[in-house]
């Protein structure tokens, strides 16, 4: 009698959970690598957290690659298929002679507050000062060189150590102790270390650069269109998903899980900064571009010969745009799922 149950039982749950399994079977697998441990992934968190990924077909693992040269060096052997970078180090992996391509921005400025310690007022304190960044070559380096610039200050000529520690938590605690001085340190950090009493020094959101952008190798872009079509637009409803102030919490939640902190005022912090810098239809912008250019050609300077334009393809967010899907995944109200 028990076994008639369940053979009763099994052909009553067989037809729900056959679509289910066969949906997740035909999932296209997808490394997803991001270079930052703040808040500026919290498009790439939202989209896979909240199903946008699944929902377009795409099985993805998202992975922390501390620093964007390291990224880039993971996604030229394959094991990562899109890189959550930004243009930095992909200007650096093009003057190597990789065939890269940014396919779209989602922060077109700097989006790393320079904070440094209570006791350090002007850009003349700096001085013969330890800063750190997450990288040497990545986006928070690029950050904290335009904005030393933007106050007048140079490295070389004043003495200025840029140190690396991978991760900008870390970084925030290595400035809290004493270790650093200084630091390129996102929102969801620099607002908490604001409110006691360490100072902010240059106007960073008035400087262009292209930080957090969705990079790909052009041969997997040309062997796989339809997957990183699928992939950019599953990226666009996480970003349609976390502009709309009636997710707010839901995307305060997936943040501090991510970043493992339990400040309410932190996340916060984190939300309100990322959506007020964020770019919202992603255009990479040239003139940031051209900012990192011309300051990485003073290092390499045949990194000014490299064609701009080509190093963009916006075909793909161009078609989601002329299609009207732009538009409509900009205007998601709830999840996926």
């Amino acid at each position: 009698m028990l076994q008639k149950y369940f053979r009763i039982l099994t052909l009553l749950v067989i037809p729900f959970i056959m679509p289910a399994i066969a949906a997740a079977q035909a999932r296209t697998k997808m490394v997803v690598g991001y270079a930052s441990m703040s808040s500026v992934a919290t498009t790439l968190w939202v989209a896979q957290e909240k199903g946008f990924f699944a929902k377009n077909g795409i099985d993805v693992q998202t992975v922390f690659i501390p620093g964007s040269p390291t990224l880039i060096a993971t996604i030229n052997t394959g094991d990562v298929h899109l890189a959550y970078t930004g243009g930095t180090a992909t200007l650096g992996a093009a003057v190597g002679g990789l065939d890269m391509k940014i396919l779209a921005a989602f922060s077109n400025h700097v989006q790393n507050d320079f904070v440094v310690r209570p006791d350090i007022r002007t850009p003349g304190d700096v001085k013969g000062k330890r800063v750190g960044v997450t990288s040497i070559g990545g986006t928070g380096w690029m950050s904290a060189l335009l904005t030393m610039e933007q106050i007048g200050l140079s490295p070389e000529r004043d003495k200025i150590l840029l140190a690396a520690f991978g991760d900008q938590r870390v970084i925030s605690q290595a400035l809290e102790t004493g270790t650093i001085q200084g630091a390129a340190l996102a929102g969801v950090f620099s607002q908490r270390l604001k409110r006691m009493g360490y100072n902010f020094l240059g106007d960073v959101e008035k400087i262009a650069l292209v930080g957090t952008a969705v990079v790909v190798k052009a041969d997997y872009l040309a062997s796989h269109q339809a997957l990183v079509r699928s992939a950019l637009r599953a990226l666009m409803e996480g970003q349609g998903y976390l502009l709309n102030p009636a997710n707010k919490p839901a995307v305060m939640e997936i943040m501090t899980k991510k970043l493992g902190i339990t400040d309410a005022v932190a996340a916060n912090d984190g939300y309100e900064d990322y959506v007020r810098r964020t770019d919202r239809k992603a255009v990479v912008s040239i003139d940031g571009l051209k900012n990192i250019q011309r300051f990485m050609k003073l290092r390499n300077p045949k990194i000014g010969d490299i064609n701009l334009d080509r190093l963009v393809d916006e075909s793909i967010l161009r078609d989601l745009e002329k299609s009207g899907v732009l538009e409509q995944t900009l205007s998601v109200k709830g999840a996926a799922r």
